[in-house]
């Protein structure tokens, strides 16, 4: 019988580590000026969303809604076949063929994984526009990959130094 995900209030230590998620991800999808923002868990091939910020766009993205991993950024930017930053999806063969790239539409796309204290990937934080974004850089990619360090360290606790990586 397939394992049911679990939701990421079952994941954190507490109600606050929920609360300050998800403040995170409002405040760099602001920042950034993204429409939609989102922590994902994998489980079983498939990228279950355990926190969104998606203002307006509820209908579209809501916590616990899950898709083929074969259908999403995640898998390929795992697998090295798309960077972290996409500033124009327009400009990558593999986004263009993602269903999702025309469905949402999404021009720009912004994920680094988050891990476990272990190193091992527990899912991805996430953030896309449905504009390309030419004025995203460096300085934005390393901003998120601090928050996905943060995030995971609330969730699992601080990282193994001995398993530290970058994406």
């Amino acid at each position: 019988m397939p394992q049911e995900p679990t939701p990421l209030s079952a994941l954190s230590a507490s109600p606050a580590d929920s609360a300050a998620i998800q403040n995170t991800l409002d405040t760099v999808r602001e920042t950034l000026g993204m429409e939609v923002a989102y922590l994902s868990e994998f489980v079983q091939e498939r990228a279950v969303f355990r926190a969104v910020s998606a203002p307006g766009l509820e209908a579209m993205i809501r916590p616990s809604q899950s898709m083929d991993l074969r259908e999403v950024y995640c898998k390929h930017i795992l697998d090295g076949g798309l960077p972290s930053l996409i500033t124009d999806t327009s400009q990558h063969a593999i986004a263009t063929d993602l269903p999702i790239t025309q469905m949402i539409p999404i021009g720009s796309h912004l994920s680094v994984p988050v891990r476990r204290a272990d190193g091992s990937v527990f899912g991805m934080f996430c953030f896309l526009s449905r504009h390309a974004r030419p004025d995203l850089g460096q300085e934005d990619l390393t901003m998120v990959l601090a928050q996905s360090v943060g995030v995971g360290t609330r969730l699992f606790g601080a990282p193994d130094r001995a398993t530290d990586r970058e994406c």
